[in-house]
């Protein structure tokens, strides 16, 4: 009989471990300021943080926050997001960071301000320390002021000694609220040694011990959190021990009622990420932006976006939209103003896609794409504002790029890899890979579509060429069609689409027409429909 020994407070504990704030607001009577510190999402490489700044002394006029952060950490998101004025950096003073305020403002007596930053960590992820406001220390008591030390490092397994692998979860795996997460380890012993036993931690709180192989253990009702970190340690019977860890395993909370659900590629299905998963096959439509500049006011779009054209569509059975940005925000001239601009235009186009999202209709965003560093800062800036939302759905195919001509190799290389090879033979240089790799350093783990070449209807040799995802793992196929494309025609799909669906998720984003071919439409949609393949017009 197996033999497991559950942590009985871990129904408790695991509540407090899984929770990613550390706050620090001790009371002492000299204290002259203080810092919470939040870490609000977390993943295998990087972190998002909400700090709070309060005044406990006189009103100080141009004041700065000084603070150090650790090894193996860099600040390098939300520059464009602080308040007005405010700065956040480093120069040559890295790792030390100062925020500032804009010239001349002062922060009163019991004033507080707040910001939101992130980065990048190998390793450990601790709070900077120590913070001085003013070159006064933070958090502490002036008069009985203790030094900062750093925690013990762990100990680095010897020798000899055990060999241990998390296999269950993955890195930045989601999981919904209320479900069960596996835990599974693969644990090898020395010769002549035996594994005496494996414990599961959730950011050091023990969860259970299993005594027996295979190990594992199926973690219940694990709350929501932004992420965080499970631990398999195994002891052998010469008293040796070594630990794997798993970051960035994400507990999501339930959706709104009537709320679009978030979503993720599972084999060849798009489902729910729900304690009940259910397969998602979109209907649809597509609403794009007319804009060609970033130009300050409201958002152009080419039909209604307000909340009656929602739930009109909503009514209809409209399950997705494909929302499609222009690209002219997202180069990177401009200064400060086009970084104000850049910022408007992403936040007004967040409204809609919430709007959607709440009304129960899958957001697709997705980017007319002119160029490399446009395409960069636009998946950079979608994966802050959406990366906390895994009902929204990213669309990364570039549908400029051609067909695959005299060299089909050659094309469908650079469509997967991108480089400066490509420019050089009239190609697109950045890849679905690299876009790929983008959103999910900048903490986005949203389900992601790519679709091939010849303005995305050539999907002939997209598994040959399938584009590798190893953080997120959650990559769809995408496919556009009109009756004026090369492969219009039921053969074609057969012998292109249903390889490709067999083994992947796979969305038509795009089924359109002109005058000339009123039953195009209807006749493509109802072909997909029977082989189980969403779609949709326009």
């Amino acid at each position: 009989m197996r033999r497991r020994i559950f942590a009985l407070a871990a129904a408790v504990a695991v509540v407090a471990g899984g929770a990613m704030t550390t706050v620090l607001r001790p009371a002492y009577a000299a204290v002259v300021c203080t810092v919470d510190y939040e870490v609000t999402r977390e993943w295998s490489s990087g972190y998002w943080a909400r700090l709070t700044l309060t005044n406990l002394g006189a009103p100080a006029t141009d004041w700065y926050l000084r603070f150090r952060v650790g090894g193996g950490q860099t600040i390098t998101y939300g520059y464009d997001r602080l308040p007005p004025g405010y700065r956040l950096g480093s120069g040559e003073m890295y790792p030390n960071h100062v925020l500032s305020p804009p010239a001349g403002a002062t922060l009163a007596t019991g004033g507080s301000v707040t910001v939101r930053f992130g980065g990048t960590y190998t390793g450990a992820n601790p709070e900077p320390a120590p913070w001085l406001f003013n070159g006064l220390p933070c958090n502490v008591d002036l008069a009985t002021s203790p030094p900062h030390s750093s925690p013990a490092p762990s100990p680095s397994p010897r020798p000899g000694g055990p060999v241990v692998a998390l296999t269950s979860p993955r890195p930045d795996e989601l999981f919904p609220a209320a479900g069960t997460i596996p835990l599974r380890a693969s644990v090898t012993a020395s010769a002549g040694r035996w594994i005496e036993r494996v414990e599961f931690r959730e950011r050091g709180t023990l969860l259970a011990v299993d005594t027996t192989a295979p190990y594992g253990f199926d973690w219940p009702g694990a709350p929501p959190n932004g992420g965080t970190r499970v631990t398999a340690t195994a002891f052998d019977s010469a008293g040796d021990q070594a630990t794997a860890e798993v970051r960035g395993v994400r507990v999501l909370p339930p959706p709104a009622p009537g709320a679009a659900p978030a979503l993720t590629a599972r084999g060849d299905r798009i489902v729910t990420v729900e304690r009940d998963p259910r397969p998602f096959r979109p209907r649809g439509i597509v609403r794009s932006t007319v804009d060609d500049e970033c130009a300050p006011g409201p958002i152009r779009w080419d039909g209604p976006v307000d909340g009656a054209s929602v739930r009109a569509l909503r009514a209809r059975g409209v399950d997705a939209v494909r929302v499609v940005l222009s690209d002219a925000c997202w180069s990177s001239s401009g200064g400060q103003a086009g970084r104000d601009a850049r910022v408007a235009y992403l936040d007004e186009a967040a409204g809609y896609v919430n709007r959607l999202a709440r009304a129960g209709i899958t957001p697709i965003l997705a980017v007319r794409l002119g160029g490399v560093q446009p395409a960069r800062s636009f998946w950079r800036s979608a994966s802050e504002v959406f990366g906390d939302d895994n009902a929204v759905v990213f669309d990364i195919s570039h549908y400029g790029f051609p067909a695959s001509g005299a060299d089909p190799a050659l094309a469908w290389t650079c469509w997967r890899d991108g480089g400066s090879g490509c420019a050089a033979a009239g190609l697109p240089p950045l890849g679905v890979r690299e876009q790929i790799r983008l959103i999910r350093l900048h903490g986005a783990f949203n389900l992601v579509l790519a679709a091939g070449v010849d303005g995305g209807n050539d999907l002939s040799r997209w598994l040959e060429y399938r584009p590798a995802d190893p953080d997120g793992q959650s990559v769809a196929a995408a496919w556009r069609v009109d009756n004026r494309s090369a492969c219009a025609a039921p053969s074609c799909w057969r012998s292109t689409l249903l390889p490709v669906a067999a083994q992947v998720p796979l969305i038509a984003t795009g089924v359109a027409a002109d005058a000339s071919a009123p039953g195009f439409v209807p006749r493509t949609t109802a072909w997909l429909d029977r082989h189980g393949i969403g779609h949709l017009r326009g």
